[in-house]
């Protein structure tokens, strides 16, 4: 027997079934032989001996089991490089920090047909909204109108039209699931599982696209006191800050979703959104549209704090926000900003020039009184109020309609307002939640602002009041909005 030491159990096994067939063997072999020498001596007359005792014998082989090599393992390498590795890699994470983004969640997309109804308070209050708004702007334009198209309802019609398109182009948006919006192109049309949804998507193609117009208006665009906010395109004038309203609160949605894991990163969870609005920023001071570069900081700093980014972060926003307002206001002084807080203060110090506006609209709404002057009758809409139509269409509603009709209409909006946050709260995934938060507040937002500035509660700013001021590309866009904040409900269960 062969040295057992090393040995498997099963390889000692196998060396101890071959020496009992090594010593059966050697006995048999002893047998045969023993019987063959007797055949033999019996036999000696025979020509022919039987070998097969024999051969049968000579067939069993007697070879000791094979031992088995063991291949050396290579050692591995010790855990105290291993830790030192990682240790290095943490600390440059914030000079690599992009190759370190998270991978974004995969928006499973879901077919209309299965999908739940859409929220029907809601849609009744935006049906009122619209169709209210058509008839009140269509008052209060209808001397502007004839003087200046030469026809009384030339605002109006055109405003219609926008309504239909954009109530065609709600309706196809709430049939659509809105997870759609952040998606990656590569995803659409296929069935191919992913492993996540990094990639271009239709949110960020759309906010390139609007910045883009941003930028040509600066160039190229239409020019309407001493303020380029317009560009005309295949004869149609749009107001470019109008889309970059949607395309944000869709971009900065899409960046909190995906980067909620790193919130509270100083990349991921502040700096980011500090940079787009920046970027957004530049682009409204060049227009000169400082109500617009006020409706954008203050709406991507709401969607941060309700996607829980960096508090440190926020402090900051906030700290940097009061400076520039401090900066604009005593470095840049612009005579126009400076103008309209000094009529703020004292709407009727200079009614003759700087204060013209103001003064009118309170006069507007006072002569409402409780229940106005009737549909149709406002006075003050024939010149007397500048821009009737548009920034100061809450005044002729007040004039008309009185002091029920001015609290109509705010009661619309906090109806909506409502409606809105509670989708929010009620919202399937955190993307369709920030979503519908975002164009919650920003119609909202607007229509506070819209009516603190006819009630001179804060400067003039020139925002429109949304449904009910002039403007195609305006309307075209709240309707917009409004069908992804139905598609969202859809899935709420409201």
């Amino acid at each position: 027997m062969s040295d057992k030491k090393g040995l498997s159990y099963e390889q000692r096994k196998a060396m101890y079934e071959q020496n009992i067939r090594d010593t059966d063997g050697k006995r048999h072999i002893d047998k045969l032989r023993d019987d063959t020498h007797t055949n033999n001596a019996n036999n000696n007359g025979s020509k022919k001996n039987d070998p097969s005792k024999r051969r049968r014998a000579e067939r069993i082989q007697l070879t000791p089991p094979v031992r088995e090599t063991i291949p050396e393992q290579k050692a591995e390498p010790a855990p105290e490089k291993r830790i030192k590795k990682e240790k290095k890699h943490k600390s440059g994470r914030f000079k690599k920090w992009w190759k370190n983004i998270p991978a974004a969640p995969v928006m499973e997309y879901v077919p209309n047909a299965k999908r739940g109804r859409f929220d029907m308070p809601l849609f009744t209050v935006v049906i009122i909204l619209l169709v209210m708004g058509i008839i009140m702007m269509s008052s209060a334009s209808y001397a502007y109108a004839l003087q200046e198209e030469g026809n009384s309802f030339a605002y109006a019609q055109k405003q219609l039209v926008a309504a239909v398109v954009g109530f065609v182009v709600m309706i196809i948006l709430s049939r659509i699931d809105y997870r759609m919006w952040a998606r990656p192109f590569k995803m659409i049309g296929k069935k191919k599982d992913f492993d996540n949804g990094n990639g271009l998507n239709p949110a960020m193609a759309f906010f390139g696209f609007s910045v883009i117009l941003m930028i040509l208006v600066i160039f190229k665009g239409d020019a309407v006191a001493d303020a380029k906010r317009w560009i005309t395109i295949a004869g149609v004038q749009i107001q470019p800050s109008e889309l970059l309203k949607i395309a944000s609160i869709l971009l900065v949605a899409y960046l909190l979703q995906r980067n909620y894991e790193r919130r509270k990163e100083r990349i991921l969870g502040c700096l980011l959104y500090l940079c787009l609005m920046g970027i957004i920023c530049v682009l409204c001071y060049e227009q000169r549209h400082v109500s617009a570069m006020i409706i954008f900081c203050v709406l991507i700093y709401a969607m941060m704090i309700v996607g829980e980014c960096n508090a440190k972060g926020l402090i900051l926003l906030f700290v940097l926000a009061i400076v520039g307002v401090l900066i604009m206001y005593y470095v840049v002084q612009w005579d126009y900003i400076t103008e309209r807080v000094q009529g703020w203060l004292d709407p009727f110090s200079d009614m003759g020039k700087s204060t013209y506006q103001t003064s009118q609209s309170l006069i507007t709404i006072g002569s409402g009184n409780l229940f106005g002057l009737g549909l149709g009758n406002s006075r003050q809409k024939y010149y007397y109020l500048p821009e009737s139509q548009n920034d100061f269409v809450f005044s002729i509603i007040c004039e008309e309609l009185g002091f029920f009709g001015g609290m109509t209409v705010i009661l619309l909006f906090v109806l909506f307002e409502v409606r809105g946050f509670f989708i929010a709260a009620r919202a399937k995934d955190k993307f369709g939640s920030l979503v519908a938060f975002g164009i919650t507040l920003q119609i909202g937002l607007q229509a506070i602002l819209n009516i603190a500035v006819a009630c001179n509660a804060i400067p003039n700013t020139g925002i429109s009041l949304p449904f009910f001021s002039y403007g195609r590309s305006a309307l075209l866009t709240q309707l917009a909005e409004v069908g992804i904040l139905l598609s969202i409900s859809k899935d709420a269960n409201t």
